[in-house]
């Protein structure tokens, strides 16, 4: 149901909704577009290709017309210079790599660390700045997780670099939103696609498994490879599904933080719940003392015991219609808490959310569990600060001269 690959909301609809969102299958629902889902380079000043190099996928260049190299570097797809096609998908670009921007959250902070050494789960993932990759990164996920990286300048590898998975992850489902340029070193091996604002280098013997788009610079190969066929053949998202999040995503022990589940479908009509829809926490989190419990999901009123571990929503309530390009959707919120320091991972899992379409035909959320971690960390200890230690030790020293002078005195 959940496209798994470098589909990128494009739609207002789903910039919005995604504002919400960590990454799940649900990151990828919907489409870069047509126009651009058979690109294996994407620029728009211009595309450079030292041969031999081998790019499976269309290449494309929008507003500029140079696309230099081809005949050595080998271009199993067609090329588009400056053509309507190539316009259509630098709208589309763009449209995605502002989705990815300051609307989707960050769920963890990178910002002076290399990424080499590192294996990262599935998650959105900032540097403020730039980013550098020495040695291997590994992706931990499986076939339906995904990770996005939002780099704040530039994004370079060292020579020899790679990025790797374990667990089944997949190339399509790795997203690099770059706000500068992109340089893979020769002999990197890279995964995802790279959305750069300005533009992308790879040097010698770079292999990219996935997609360079850049915005408004150049693309410049040498003798490198990049397979777009890895994106190839996914079938279009559809039916219902969900995502969660917590906002903030790190709190003190005590703090509250609001859970928020976002329910989708992409059918053209209404879905309505034919049996309760259950969120339970993992153990240690639990309701905040004033919940807050709402949902718009239809006129469903949902639960919520402070104290308890379990929100939900009652049959009947409603997930509006939509389409493949612009979900339907609404929310089931709720305030949490935790006494005890750590990591809570809260997991709705495959077949939780159960509808009815009009038919009636059934469905339910079959493409991958909604995971989301909240992290608790101890309370910062009062400290007293100098201003006040400083008259205390100033009064102290004040009667202490007194006491002396009235000893001397008698």
């Amino acid at each position: 149901m959940l496209c798994k690959c470098v589909r990128l909301l494009a739609g207002v609809g789903l910039a919005a909704l995604f504002s919400l969102a960590t990454p799940s299958s649900a990151l990828a629902q919907g489409y870069l577009g047509p126009n651009v889902n058979s690109f294996a380079v994407l620029a728009g000043s211009t595309v450079t290709c030292t041969g031999p190099a081998t790019i499976t996928g269309d290449v494309g260049l929008s507003p500029g017309s140079s696309i230099t190299g081809f005949g050595p570097c080998v271009d199993t797809g067609t090329i588009h210079a400056a053509d309507a096609t190539a316009a259509a998908a630098q709208v589309a670009l763009t449209a995605a790599f502002t989705t990815l921007a300051p609307p989707l959250a960050c769920g963890r902070d990178l910002t002076g660390k290399d990424l080499g050494g590192m294996t990262l789960t599935p998650g959105v993932y900032c540097f403020s700045t730039s980013a550098q990759l020495t040695g291997t990164l590994t992706l931990n996920g499986n076939a339906t997780d995904v990770w996005v990286f939002k780099i704040g300048s530039a994004i370079t590898t060292s020579p020899n670099s790679s990025v790797a998975f374990t667990g089944g992850g997949l190339s399509c489902n790795v997203f690099w939103q770059v706000t500068s340029s992109a340089t893979l070193d020769t002999n990197t091996t890279f995964q995802g696609t790279i959305l750069a604002l300005q533009s992308i280098t790879m040097n010698s013997a770079a292999t990219l498994n996935g997609r360079a788009l850049a915005r408004n610079g150049a693309v410049t190969l040498i003798n490198d490879t990049i397979d777009a066929s890895v994106c190839a053949g996914v079938p279009a998202p559809g039916g219902v599904g969900l995502f969660k999040v917590f906002r903030p995503s790190v709190i003190v022990v005590g703090g509250v933080s609001t859970l928020t589940i976002t329910l989708t479908n992409t059918n053209a009509v209404d879905a309505t719940l034919n049996a309760p829809f259950t969120d339970t926490l993992p153990a240690g989190l639990v309701i905040a003392g004033t919940p807050n419990v709402a949902t718009t999901c239809g006129v469903g009123v949902p639960t919520a015991i402070p104290g308890g571990s379990v929100v939900t929503l009652p049959t009947g309530s409603t997930i509006p219609g939509g389409s493949v390009a612009i979900p339907g959707f609404c929310t089931l919120t709720v305030n949490v808490t935790a006494p005890i320091v750590g990591s809570y991972l809260n997991t709705v899992p495959v077949g939780a959310l159960q509808v009815t379409l009009p038919g009636p035909i059934s469905q339910s959320n079959t493409a991958s569990p909604a995971v989301e971690i909240l992290t608790v960390r101890p309370a910062p200890v009062p400290t007293l600060s100098w201003g006040p230690m400083i008259m205390l030790i100033a009064l102290l020293a004040l009667f202490g001269f007194a006491a002396i002078h009235r000893q001397a005195m008698e």
